[in-house]
């Protein structure tokens, strides 16, 4: 017998066994195809069951950024139409989206307009679940900073109360960005010497993004009031560090700061430009003009007017130096307060035409007589609202009494409606304000300021429709500059 007999019988067996499953593979094949012209035939028959529908548009809580893009989404619902133009895409979208009816009125359309809210936890007053809604960003002020560089919380009570807020404001507003503001005016004494040096000012930068990560907030303001001329070129420096440090980490941390009101020294220590390089945005503080004219009364935030050398004392002239300096008036939000600002032993009207701007007699030291007072509390403290006058100049009201030669000048919700509505026409961020917890149990101003934003940007948005039909800019400066 050949030694090669065993080789070929081995090989016969395994051709019939070949030949044997390829018949069956052929068998499961023609099997799918049946059942497959079945499942068309069948799907096609009943297709008018399945109707795919937009879903009904809600604008985001992310849309309080205003560069971000809402993307289309689908939803299922069942009814006698005819299908149109189904595609695999719309049949099985990566993502759909359900009809809740509670959630419909929760997610109403949001301003566009950055509404900045800082909270200070006075008389530790917590905020409504409608604040919460309402804000785009929240800023805690303060955390303290040490000589060291060390940044922590003010007290044990104070990170207490943030921390509950923080948690709170998270479960009505998933859209809401909550910061956390270093300096202020009793904190601000270890700045300089701090971003001076090399090894401080990177000790100060390690602890800052230490504290974001371990308690989980979306960003940090830095309030450094002020810093002097000799600070200049090391405040750029500083900023443009801790923004590098905050892009290491992979997490888009918020990074922005406070300034001053421009047409005095308190600007000195700002390279404006070199600053906005490197931050999101900036609160211009144009809700402390008073009192800096000097012994004159006058309103925290005149939107226009003063009088004398005094004129460049209000909003309008700020924004439109910093937007004409910058060409970026869409990274500046102009503070506003939820305050008024009193005086005492107040004297005659500066001009007999303008009831506003008075004269304050001094105390022999030299002193005057002033004080601030909260919305929330001004009927408590004496001040009647329904008696107030409205100054069409300064888009302000205010309160003279008299009698008591006592005056106050304040922010309501007409003059908060007119100051919104110059943010949307000129093009700014938005606005701050300081402070959430001063409104009234019913919200007054805040509700004015976030009305007042939806109705200006529908106006504004109906004229540039009228316009040439151009995207409009979103830095475009909307002031005549000289440069």
């Amino acid at each position: 017998m050949s030694c090669y007999q065993p080789l070929l019988s081995n090989f016969q067996e395994d051709k019939r066994k070949s030949a044997f499953t390829f018949f069956n593979v052929l068998l499961t094949i023609f099997g799918f195809f049946l059942f497959f012209l079945w499942f068309s035939k069948y799907q096609f028959k009943h297709s008018d069951r399945l109707v795919l529908e937009p879903a009904t548009e809600f604008i985001p809580e992310s849309a309080y950024d205003p560069y971000h893009e809402i993307s289309p989404e689908f939803t299922e619902t069942t009814t006698g139409a005819a299908p149109k133009n189904i595609t695999a895409a719309t049949l099985f979208p990566a993502k759909t989206t359900t009809f809740d009816p509670l959630e419909s009125l929760q997610k109403t359309p949001k301003c566009q307009k950055r509404i900045v809210g800082y909270y200070n936890g006075w008389d530790n007053r917590k905020l409504s679940d409608n604040q919460l809604r309402k804000v785009s960003q929240l800023v805690f002020a303060f955390a303290k900073m040490s000589k060291n560089g060390k940044v922590d919380f003010e007290n044990e009570e104070k990170k207490s109360l943030f921390l509950e807020i923080k948690r709170k404001a998270k479960e009505v507003n998933s859209g809401v960005k909550v910061m956390i503001s270093i300096g202020g005016l009793y904190n601000s004494e270890h700045f300089s010497k701090t971003v001076a040096n090399f090894k401080r000012r990177g000790a100060l930068i390690d602890s800052i993004v230490s504290f974001l990560q371990d308690n989980q907030f979306d960003g940090v303001d830095i309030f450094w009031k002020w810093p002097g001329l000799q600070d200049k070129a090391n405040y750029v420096f500083f900023i443009r560090e801790l923004r590098h440090a905050l892009q290491k980490t992979r997490n888009p941390f918020i990074l922005s700061i406070v300034t001053p009101s421009v047409g005095f020294e308190l600007m000195d220590g700002f390279h404006l430009n070199g600053i906005l390089k490197y931050v999101d945005f900036i609160n211009v503080e144009t809700d402390r003009q008073a009192g800096r004219p000097g012994p004159y009364t006058s309103t925290p935030s005149p939107l226009f007017s003063l009088i004398g050398k005094y004129e460049e004392y209000n909003i309008d002239w700020t924004m439109r130096h910093l937007s004409c300096v910058s060409r970026k008036p869409n990274q500046l939000n102009m503070g506003v307060p939820f305050y008024g600002r009193f005086w005492k032993r107040v004297q005659d009207a500066v001009e007999k035409r303008d009831e506003m701007w008075r004269s304050v007699e001094a105390s022999a030291e030299g002193h005057v007589a002033c004080g601030t007072v909260f919305w929330r509390n001004m009927e408590k403290e004496g001040w009647s609202k329904e008696g107030s006058s409205w100054h069409d100049e300064s888009k302000t009201p205010y309160i003279w009494d008299k009698e008591n030669r006592m005056f106050l000048g304040f922010e309501n919700e007409k003059s908060l409606t007119e100051k919104m509505k110059y943010a949307v026409e000129k093009n700014l961020g938005g606005l701050t304000i300081w402070t959430l917890e001063m409104d009234d149990d019913v919200e007054s101003l805040l509700e004015a300021v976030t009305s007042s934003c939806l109705k200006s940007e529908v106006e504004s948005n109906g004229e540039a429709e009228e316009g040439s039909g151009e995207e409009e800019d979103k830095n475009e400066v909307n002031y005549k500059c000289e440069n």
